[in-house]
């Protein structure tokens, strides 16, 4: 029997976003035991890390929204956090039960104490590894930044304090080159688009964001013209961004979710069963979802004690 909604039956297909995370109690611990590892609400919200703006977030993850509504007999409501310490709290208050983490952010979820449990990791092909890369960029035409050392005394944008692609792993590729605090300008973009587009306006000389932004989402929302950005550095490869569902929800539910995402949350299954059309059943350029353990971040974590960044840190 499927679970009531706060407002009301289950409706065929439900979605919400807003750019903060003030979520409401529906969201929380209603319809439910509220002893940990057993609550079954009859909605679930799903917190997202910025990448992109509302309405551009709201059409990627449309077709696994309603999939996992159909699965679960359950609302789903999307939201959108304006940073990623927003995902973090949300999950740390008990307002998200479900959240698309980066791998540093969740490392920082975990390391700081927000009851969270790992159960799928984005595929960005079929068949492929579970990984993606940062690209340090510049302008197309930009003859004066060739490598990581060129960065020195220009303006570099950066996405967020909490994003491995954004920030970590070129903080590190940074002190690699030999470049220390001060030698270069910081920007925060707040999102990877916003870092990829503000490196092709102009607003900084050089910046960081990760390949799919760069090499996909942005080209084929025609924002970007291929080859107008300048890749001058990758990354080693990163773990693929994971899902984790709080631990106040049951165990059946959270076998259930890990389910839905690892074996059906794929662009094949999505198209087969007409959830969507061609690109759109690529969840944010990704093929779909494979199985995840907390182990998989020890890299991350290596690279957090190579870099001593202060929010790595938290809860450690």
């Amino acid at each position: 029997m499927r679970n009531t909604p706060c407002h009301g039956p289950p409706r065929p297909y439900a979605l919400a976003v807003a750019a903060l995370l003030p979520l409401t109690a529906c969201g929380s611990r209603a319809a439910g035991d509220t002893s940990s590892g057993r609550e079954n609400p009859g909605t679930l919200t799903m917190a997202i890390i910025p990448s992109e703006d509302a309405s551009s977030t709201a059409q990627h993850y449309k077709p696994l929204v309603k999939l996992i509504e159909d699965e679960t007999g359950k609302k789903v409501v999307l939201q959108k956090a304006t940073n990623y310490a927003a995902v973090i709290e949300a999950q740390r208050a008990h307002k998200a039960q479900i959240a698309i983490y980066g791998p540093l952010s969740y490392v920082v979820a975990k390391n700081s104490g927000v009851g969270l449990e790992p159960i799928a990791a984005s595929l960005l092909t079929k068949g492929g590894s579970p990984g993606y890369w940062s690209y340090g960029i510049t302008r197309a035409g930009n003859k004066d930044i060739n490598s990581l050392s060129d960065f020195k005394d220009h303006k570099v944008c950066f996405v967020d304090e909490n994003s491995t692609s954004g920030y970590l792993y070129p903080r590190a590729g940074l002190k690699q080159a030999g470049l220390k605090d001060g030698s270069y300008t910081k920007v925060m973009a707040g999102g990877h688009d916003a870092s990829a587009l503000s490196v092709a306006h102009g607003d900084c000389d050089a910046g960081f964001a990760d390949n799919t932004m760069v090499d996909q989402l942005l080209i084929q929302k025609g924002k970007l013209k291929k080859g107008e950005l300048k890749v001058v550095w990758k990354s080693p490869l990163i773990r693929s961004s994971p899902v984790a569902v709080s631990t106040d929800l049951s165990g059946e539910l959270r076998r259930q979710l890990a389910d839905v995402f690892t074996k059906k949350a794929n662009a094949d299954y999505l198209k087969s069963k007409g959830y969507c059309d061609g690109d759109d059943c690529f969840i944010y350029g990704y093929w779909g979802y494979v199985p995840v353990k907390d182990s998989d971040y020890k890299t991350v974590r290596d690279v957090c004690a190579t870099t001593g960044e202060p929010q790595c840190k938290a809860g450690s």
